[in-house]
């Protein structure tokens, strides 16, 4: 647009000048120097659009050469004013190419070329003066529109660079929200595979022992046959609970909604009809987790649980939760077999002992096993001082 306007200007002063010289000795220089000024400005605005030329000193020298020109044109034209606009499209190169200051000092460069010549006119030095003066004015009010547009252009760019930064940005932290929801389910899939080797694959391979047995059986002894179906019987059902129980612990029912402590309710009351097996639980104080410790903690207890179940030989657990502002802690306890903790510990994934104290790690609390022989385990979930969040 700004480059249309210019062209305007010059086409213009060349009809002006046209019709004002028409028949007059002056004509032919006069439209010979407006051809040159004109097409110097076309060769210079297809290098700009079309090239990477921004050479700062070609760029003076252009100024330099129309000025010259303008200035030529004034004195074969007997010092006409209207030919004064020629330095109209140079003042806005002028801040265009070399900014505000460098830009302004051409400016004040152009107005005294002007003052200068125009003290020549055949209207009297002082019509020139008042006419220098309105122009040099025109060329100062176009300069800072060019400083304004040139402002407004680099805040565009700054604008354009911010906005591809933020999206780039994003796309960084999408990438790593991908990377940590792939990790999470790459985590949840691991205990799920070792939650199933150590409960369900175990119990089924229990059961093709049991059916192979009675198989062989069903011909020689069938009354002992009998006895292994009743056997595959019971490891099928216990293959159910066990399957239950981890549809449980990856889907448990609006966790975060009904809160902790109702959905531990909840899961003891599940145990007594479904395992039973008898929970107490014991709560002191009030405390509302986050959606991690709600999720962390209760699949802890959920697994303490079931390992009571399938390991301990008794059918009471206690579930204790001490709340506090600064430090909360659980405890899952029962009074069965129990056993060595070192022992077990040295067994990878054996009683979900690695999945609990991986839950805890996540959710920034300690685990810690207590048992002995014949008198049950105790696992403990403590808050870290610096790790616990609320």
């Amino acid at each position: 647009m700004r480059t249309a306007g210019v062209y305007l200007i010059v086409a213009a002063v060349a009809l002006r000048g046209a019709g004002f010289f028409w028949g007059k000795p002056a004509f032919g220089a006069v439209m010979g120097l407006l051809a040159v000024y004109a097409a110097i400005l076309v060769a210079k605005t297809w290098l700009i659009q079309h090239t990477s030329f921004s050479s700062r000193y070609a760029l003076a020298v252009y100024l330099l050469l129309q000025a010259v020109l303008t200035v030529w044109l004034l004195d074969a034209s007997t010092y006409e004013d209207f030919f004064n606009l020629l330095f109209i499209p140079l003042s806005l190169d002028a801040v265009a190419f070399f900014g505000r200051r460098a830009g302004y000092a051409w400016i004040i460069a152009f107005a005294i070329a002007i003052l200068s010549v125009m003290q020549f006119s055949e209207q009297g030095q002082l019509f020139g003066l008042a006419m220098g003066i309105l122009y040099s004015g025109i060329c100062f009010l176009f300069g800072g529109y060019a400083y304004q547009v040139l402002k407004a252009e680099s805040a565009r760019a700054q604008n354009q660079n911010a906005f591809t930064e933020l999206q780039i940005a994003h796309r960084q932290l999408q990438g790593y929200a991908d990377q940590v929801a792939s990790l999470a389910v790459e985590h949840e899939r691991n205990r799920l595979a070792r939650d199933l080797h150590d409960s369900v694959t175990q119990t089924v391979f229990s059961m093709n022992l049991a059916s192979q047995s009675a198989r062989l059986l069903l011909d020689r002894e069938a009354g002992r046959a009998s006895g292994q179906l009743l056997r595959l019987e019971e490891l099928a059902a216990n293959a159910l609970r066990e399957i239950q129980s981890l549809v449980s612990q990856l889907k448990p029912r609006s966790l975060t909604d009904e809160g902790l402590l109702s959905s531990l309710r909840r899961l003891a009351d599940e145990r007594q009809s479904r395992d039973d097996l008898q929970v107490t639980l014991e709560i002191e104080g009030e405390k509302i987790f986050s959606e991690a410790e709600t999720l962390g903690l209760y699949a802890i207890v959920n697994e303490a649980l079931t390992n009571i179940i399938k390991h301990s030989g008794t059918r009471e657990a206690t579930v204790r939760l001490k709340l506090n502002d600064k430090i909360s802690s659980l405890e899952i306890e029962d009074h069965g077999k129990g056993f060595e903790p070192q022992t077990v510990s040295n067994q990878r994934g054996h009683l979900g002992l690695a999945g609990m104290s991986e839950r805890a790690q996540e959710i920034g609390w300690r685990l810690s096993v207590e048992s002995e022989k014949d008198r049950g385990t105790k696992i403990s979930v403590t808050q870290s001082p610096v790790g616990g969040r609320e």
